[in-house]
């Protein structure tokens, strides 16, 4: 009999896989096919991690996690992204930021 992944495992696989989508390790090419400047860099970095806030707000209310619940999804993310390549010093920032933005607090 195999056990189902926990809420925590799911949220935090939703969640990477998310950051991965939105924030690129290695961003692709513009439409010109050439290397994106680094504002285009920094601007859609910004408009992702927005709207990774936003699913991470959404991830903690569908799974209704608790204040447990939500410092192991943290804990698991952080051990994905950095698995993933992330640098560490981004993953703490990125943490540190939706921890305070989406996870903190009640509805």
């Amino acid at each position: 009999m195999e056990k189902s992944p926990s809420r925590v495992q799911v949220a935090s696989a939703r969640l990477s896989d998310e950051f991965q989508r939105l924030v690129p390790l290695r961003p692709d090419k513009n439409q010109r096919g050439k290397r994106p400047s680094e504002k285009e860099i920094a601007s859609s970095s910004e408009t992702g991690l927005k709207k990774f806030y936003e699913i991470a707000l959404a991830e903690r209310q569908s799974h209704r996690l608790g204040v447990i619940g939500r410092a192991r999804v943290a804990f698991n993310l952080q051990q994905r992204l950095l698995q993933a390549g992330y640098p560490s010093h981004l993953v703490k920032q990125v943490l540190f930021a939706m921890l305070t933005s989406s996870f903190i607090g009640g509805k």
